[in-house]
């Protein structure tokens, strides 16, 4: 039947570009730099299919051609795709070049990223910002020696008039807070939280999702005493709607972290019968 005809060429397809990828891997000498390149264009059009496998399977296999034939070519036309107007394509795209830059170092694929970011156009700012998410998600710890070059281009983006411009800074700032919690970039992850922070007032659902995914990754690096202290100013805010948003951040905090966030408490001298004195933390002090 009809249906069994289309799974079975799907199923062909994932193990024809998992088959391409191996070859890349084990034996990319015995093609040439040409046909390979030749076969990163086939490609692109592989991140169209309608398959999830499919399209995962042509984005692993950029990561093999790239180890074969260096990253700058297949950067190159990684990098033109973006300003296609499908966004399944994009989005696949940008993987792709988070692949890459996994495979072959992300000092290779960085630079031309933010080189791209400066070109005025929607798309691809969003698939640069999109590419440096997936980019940090993959490298981990590796991030702490890119943070301090990347921190200029987040500062712009969490300023940007266009909401998803700062969505896709913030999903940023969350994977490179926890990629590099406890290894000493402190400053630069406070200096990302005061343009992160402004936005949480947002209205979009997603917008607000993720800032306050960046808030929580920025507790995991920064200590949730740090974000305490940001909170406290607007518990109490005369706006509803203020005060909405900050006990949401607050309760957020309680819900991971209530028992370090004792020691952050502001201190409140004794009244009478009511002590407030937290002996036992002060003695520890």
């Amino acid at each position: 039947c009809g249906f069994c005809l289309l799974v079975l060429l799907s199923l062909s397809f994932c193990f024809l570009y998992s088959q391409v990828g191996r070859i890349a891997d084990r034996g990319a000498e015995f093609v040439s730099a040409k046909e390979w390149m030749r076969i990163c264009f086939e490609l692109l059009e592989m991140l169209k299919a309608h398959k999830k496998a499919i399209r995962r399977a042509a984005v692993s296999t950029f990561g093999y051609i790239a180890r074969a034939i260096g990253p700058l070519d297949v950067l190159h036309t990684l990098l033109n795709n973006l300003k296609v107007q499908d966004r399944q394509m994009r989005v696949c795209t940008t993987v792709a070049i988070a692949i890459v830059a996994e495979t072959c170092g992300p000092f290779t694929v960085l630079p031309a990223l933010m080189n791209e970011y400066r070109v005025p156009e929607l798309n691809i700012q969003n698939g640069v910002l999109k590419a440096t998410s997936f980019v940090f998600e993959y490298i981990g710890e590796m991030g702490k020696d890119y943070i301090y070059a990347v921190t200029p281009l987040l500062e712009d983006a969490l300023m940007d008039r266009d909401p998803v411009h700062r969505q896709t800074a913030c999903a940023t700032v969350k994977h490179l807070a926890l990629g590099v919690a406890g290894l000493g970039c402190e400053d630069a992850l406070m200096h990302l939280l005061n343009f992160v922070w402004p936005n949480i007032f947002e209205e979009s659902p997603h917008v607000i999702q993720a800032v306050f995914d960046a808030i929580q990754g920025l507790m995991v690096a920064l200590g949730p005493n740090v974000i305490l202290q940001y909170v406290l100013q607007g518990l109490y805010h005369p706006a509803r709607k203020v005060r909405e948003v900050y006990w949401r951040a607050y309760n957020t905090l309680y819900m991971y972290n209530a028992d370090a966030l004792v020691m952050g408490y502001p201190y409140i001298a004794d009244e009478g019968e009511n002590m407030y004195a937290r002996t036992t933390l002060e003695l520890f002090i």
